[in-house]
């Protein structure tokens, strides 16, 4: 019985380093952050002020950009202590104001605390998102990580759109323990 576990035991953590060297860790020493990612994934040209890499999976069409950028604790209505304000005065309300206010519509689920591997907290959570240019609305879903670290902020979103709500939860079932993966690899440096 113990020649059998052991056994499996060896063929489970060798299946297990086989899919970890499949991936691919960033660490972008310039702006502060690292993410590890499936090998195949192709990098996007990023774009707007604060978003620092795009990767996308390919056929499948899931989409992970990071951003990074200031973030003034000093400034008004900001809480003085990030770190406080992510372990214990985090609310639904703080994800609309910092998350959600950059699309359409946003809702978030399945919020909770993490840890970077310091110790540091984060914030990961579900977001179902809304985006339009005015003539269309196109839905999506994403699992976005966020955390703020002395002088600036971190945000991960790993997600996709679809013509319609029935096609982006076809789409998203398959592809959706990735994008926790991902975006749960997620690390923003500390000051």
């Amino acid at each position: 019985m113990r020649i059998g576990f052991a056994a499996t035991a060896v063929v489970f953590l060798s299946c297990i380093s086989a899919a970890n060297a499949a991936d691919k860790t960033v660490h972008d020493k310039d702006n502060g952050f690292s993410l590890t990612f499936p090998e195949g994934w192709r990098n996007e040209a990023p774009s707007g002020k604060t978003m620092r890499l795009k990767i996308k999976s390919g056929d499948q069409g899931l989409t992970c950009r990071i951003s990074v950028g200031l973030y003034d604790p000093q400034a008004s209505g900001s809480p003085a202590d990030p770190k406080a304000f992510l372990e214990r005065g985090w609310s639904p309300q703080a994800w609309q104001e910092m998350v959600g206010a950059a699309f359409t519509s946003a809702a978030f689920s399945n919020e909770k605390l993490i840890r970077f591997p310091d110790g540091y907290p984060a914030r990961i959570a579900d977001m179902d998102f809304q985006v339009g240019d005015g003539s269309a609305s196109f839905p999506g879903h994403a699992k976005v990580v966020l955390s703020l670290r002395g002088t600036h902020f971190g945000l991960v979103t790993c997600g996709l759109t679809g013509d319609s709500l029935e096609q982006m939860k076809q789409k998203w079932a398959p592809l959706a323990d990735e994008a926790e993966r991902v975006a749960s690899s997620f690390v923003l440096d500390g000051p």
